[in-house]
């Protein structure tokens, strides 16, 4: 595979960590450019990863303008998702975008719209699904060898809370726990049930102790096709016993119980996926070895969908789905009703 020569935009922390993770798989990808509004988080970026200066700049217009690039990787904070994402496929350029990748669900549509009447990729980095357990758990239940899936419980519990109040660039986010977290769980839903959420019911809430501004706390119970119905828990500020990133899965078939966890800070070394079939003990499940995990893998399958033409697994449109949920979801825990999701949120306009 000819590595994809790619434009990176927004060089705050993330997006160097982003840039560090590029330059290690030039198999994969070539950085061209990279572009901040500010001029010193470029000036990080020089210091911290050895970037030339000659290769960064103050607009995606001026970067496109000086290297042939065939896509644009976006990692700029939420508010400029939509609009680099826009500029780069009106430039003609393949887009990579971080989660959530619109602020809303008219915004997502947007952007999905321009980028298949312009016959480009568009892609956002969901992640969580590029690791061996949540993989090995979707293709369990397609298979359908325990049976139709009842129901889901999933707990995500972290501690984020030890910094004083004020003082924490975390806590002064947006919906930090439905917006920021919960889109990965929400995305991991449909990928391994298979199924789309029809029916959300959620409250959001802070602790007593919570540091953060908005809900870092958050409960949520959410009715899928096909008939599972899942129970939602998570929080920044649990003094619980911390789970990996992708939460504790409880799966409950007709047959039997499914449970899984993933994502851990060093990689996939804890994954994990458990069997126990009714009237018999619990057994492993053997993970397979992914030669690209995590955003590693999400880099390649971007490049894999540019090469063969095809639409990615965590393309835009699809995504609108994790979306819909995510908006429901923090809509529900505003007004405190429940709210009914379109099945189908990835249907483009005529």
């Amino acid at each position: 595979m000819t590595p994809l020569r790619i434009v990176q935009v927004g060089m705050g922390r993330w997006g160097r960590d982003w840039a560090r993770l590029l330059s290690q798989h030039p198999e994969l990808v070539q950085p061209v450019a990279y572009v901040d509004l500010a001029p010193a988080m470029l000036a990080q970026l020089q210091a911290d990863n050895g970037v030339d200066a000659e290769r960064c700049f103050l607009s995606l217009a001026d970067a496109l303008q000086a290297v042939d690039a065939d896509a644009v990787l976006i990692t700029t904070a939420l508010g400029g998702h939509v609009p680099t994402a826009l500029e780069a496929l009106e430039a003609g350029k393949h887009v990579l975008v971080e989660k959530p990748f619109a602020p809303s669900l008219a915004e997502g549509r947007r952007v999905v719209e321009l980028a298949a009447r312009r016959g480009l990729t568009l892609m956002v980095s969901q992640n969580y699904r590029f690791f061996p357990a949540a993989r090995t758990v979707a293709a369990l239940i397609r298979e359908g060898s325990l049976g139709p899936v009842g129901g889901v419980s999933i707990h995500f519990r972290k501690y984020a809370n030890a910094a004083p109040p004020g003082t924490n660039w975390h806590y002064q986010l947006r919906q930090p726990l439905l917006e920021d977290m919960s889109i990965h769980h929400f995305d991991l839903m449909r990928f391994v049930l298979g199924h789309e959420p029809q029916v959300v019911t959620c409250h959001a809430w802070n602790p007593p102790w919570s540091n953060f501004r908005d809900p870092a706390s958050a409960a949520a119970i959410i009715r899928f096709t096909g008939g599972a119905v899942v129970d939602y828990r998570g929080s920044w500020v649990s003094t619980g016993v911390p789970t990996l990133w992708s939460g504790d899965w409880q799966i409950e078939c007709a047959e039997g119980v499914i449970s899984w966890s993933s994502r851990d800070d060093s990689g996939t070394a804890s994954d994990a996926v458990t069997i126990r079939m009714r009237g018999k003990r619990s057994r492993r499940v053997p993970l397979p070895e992914l030669l690209y995990p995590d955003r590693v893998g999400v880099v390649e399958a971007f490049a894999t969908a540019i090469r063969d033409r095809s639409e990615p697994q965590t393309s835009g449109r699809d995504n609108l789905g994790s979306l819909a949920l995510m908006f429901a979801a923090i809509e529900s825990a505003r007004c405190g009703l429940p709210q009914t999701l379109n099945t189908h949120p990835g249907t483009l306009s005529a």
